[in-house]
C-alpha cells in the first residue's frame, strides 16, 4: 500500500514538472544584479527563460554582390533553444534550384550561440543567377555541435529546425 502511494506520488510529481528549464533559486552578483540558477546548472539574468530544445535556423537576408553578378551572400540566424550556451554549431546546407535539383553544399558555422539567443553567420555562394539562382535549402547534417566546455552534443541534427516565412 505504501509502495503504491509512493509510486503514485512520484508519478504525479513528475507529471506536474514542466518540460522546460525553470529557475530553482536566485542569487546576486557583486554588482547587485539578480541571477537565476536553472536545473541544468546554467545561470541567467532572465527569470522566465523558456527553451524549445530546438536549434532554429532561418535565412535572414540574401544579398547580391555589387561587383560580381554571379555571387550572393546569405545571412542566416540560429536561435539556440537549448538551455545551455554552445561554443559552435556547424550545419551542412544543400541549396536547390527552382526545379528541386541540387546546386551546391555550403557549411554555415555559428560561433558561441548563447542559450535562448539568436546568433548570425554568413556564407557566400557563386551561382549563375546569384541570389535568384536557388529556390530553397535544406540542412542535411550537423557535423559540429559543442557546448561551452567543448563537450560534443551527439544528436544536434534531430534538434534542427528550419524556420520559413
Amino acid at each position: 500500500m505504501i509502495a503504491r502511494l509512493l509510486i503514485g506520488s512520484c508519478a504525479l510529481t513528475l507529471a506536474l514538472l514542466p518540460l522546460q528549464a525553470r529557475a530553482q533559486m536566485s542569487a546576486f552578483t557583486a554588482e547587485g544584479e539578480r541571477v537565476y540558477l536553472y536545473g541544468n546548472g546554467s545561470w541567467s539574468t532572465e527569470p522566465d527563460l523558456s527553451f524549445s530544445d530546438l536549434l532554429e535556423m532561418e535565412l535572414q537576408q540574401a544579398r547580391p554582390d555589387a561587383d560580381k553578378d554571379d555571387r550572393c551572400t546569405l545571412i542566416f540566424g540560429l536561435r539556440n533553444g537549448f538551455a545551455v550556451n554552445l561554443q559552435e554549431v556547424a550545419a551542412e546546407v544543400q541549396f536547390l534550384d527552382p526545379d528541386g535539383q541540387y546546386l551546391l553544399t555550403r557549411r554555415v558555422t555559428f560561433k558561441n550561440p548563447r542559450a535562448g539567443k539568436v546568433r548570425f553567420a554568413e556564407v557566400q555562394m557563386q551561382l549563375a543567377d546569384a541570389c535568384t539562382g536557388f529556390n530553397s535549402f535544406d540542412v542535411v547534417d550537423v557535423p559540429t555541435c559543442r557546448m561551452d566546455d567543448g563537450t560534443k552534443i551527439e544528436d544536434c541534427f534531430q534538434s534542427f529546425s528550419i524556420v520559413e516565412d
